[in-house]
């Protein structure tokens, strides 16, 4: 398969489960484009690849800004080349994945949700299958939120995402282009 390896992490968290997605699938021989929209935030083809992965941190129940403004731009250049059809019908063999990190500092995982929703509404208006959502716990690094990282409804979720949940990255895109290979 063609991958498409999208996101924007502000300070590594959302890097570390980027790097992970497209470390199993070149390992399961996939041709990988790794592109973080952080440094670079070029316009894609979509239709060239036949799975993306979007991923991004969690702000305000959004993703981040780099992520935010790709959207847009990429929403505005589907719609110039009509890419965008009254009733999205599905584009056989197109799909997307859409996950995020998060601390959730306030109520957990349901701050989580509407980031990935938001970056999945691309791919479903273009008639891309959105096939998963996933939400890794990350830690806050900006010293002046570190006390965050003790004090939400999560518990300590200091130095995460750590190796257990690197590996869950791991299996989950393992088991997502293993469903998809085989239909």
């Amino acid at each position: 398969m063609e991958i498409l390896n999208i996101y924007g992490s502000l300070n590594g968290q959302t890097e570390k489960v980027a790097l992970e997605i497209a470390n199993v699938a070149e390992a399961a021989g996939h041709n990988v484009s790794t592109v973080n929209l952080k440094k670079e935030g070029v316009i894609f083809e979509l239709l060239d690849y036949d799975l993306t992965f979007i991923g991004s941190g969690v702000y305000t129940w959004l993703p981040g800004k780099s992520v935010k403004d790709w959207i847009d731009r990429q929403l505005g250049y589907a719609r110039d080349n009509n890419l965008i059809l009254p009733g999205s019908p599905r584009i056989p063999g197109k799909f997307a994945c859409t996950y995020c990190t998060y601390a959730g500092p306030h109520t957990g995982e349901a701050e989580a949700v509407p980031a990935i929703k938001y970056m999945g509404q691309l791919f479903d208006h273009m008639g891309i299958t959105v096939v998963d959502e996933w939400s890794v716990v990350g830690a806050f690094v900006p010293k002046k939120m570190q006390h965050f990282n003790t004090s939400g409804r999560l518990g300590n979720i200091e130095g995460r995402p750590n190796a257990e949940d690197l590996k869950q990255v791991r299996e989950k895109t393992a088991g997502l282009l293993q469903n998809l290979k085989h239909g």
